[in-house]
């Protein structure tokens, strides 16, 4: 799994604002922004097996609604690659006074 793998399934989400790892100085509310923090590969006796890959993606919005609703989007989108374990956490930044949905799965490749 890749960062363009990602990339091609939600590119055109928040305006098509996707950005792997960090948005760019001055973009506009919304984005999304993704990373794959870690892959853990399962060892069998005759080597490696099915990798389990982490993916982080965060959405900033100027509005809780508008955050959790391109969540939803990104959720959707990442569906065909059937993810496990979802964990969705919300937050706020009082600094941008924006609103942040977090999404964490993992993916078995």
């Amino acid at each position: 799994m890749t960062e363009a793998d990602i990339y091609s399934l939600i590119a055109g989400l928040a305006g098509g604002n996707v950005f792997p790892y960090v948005a760019p100085t001055g973009t506009a509310a919304p984005w999304v922004v993704f990373l794959l923090p870690s892959a853990n590969t399962a060892d069998v006796l005759c080597g490696s097996a099915e990798k389990a890959t982490t993916l982080q993606v965060d959405v900033w919005a100027k509005s809780t609604d508008e955050a959790r609703s391109i969540r939803a989007q990104v959720q959707a989108a990442l569906s065909q690659l059937d993810p496990v374990s979802l964990n969705e956490i919300n937050d706020y930044e009082p600094d941008t006074s924006l609103y942040r949905a977090t999404l964490e799965v993992q993916l078995w490749t």
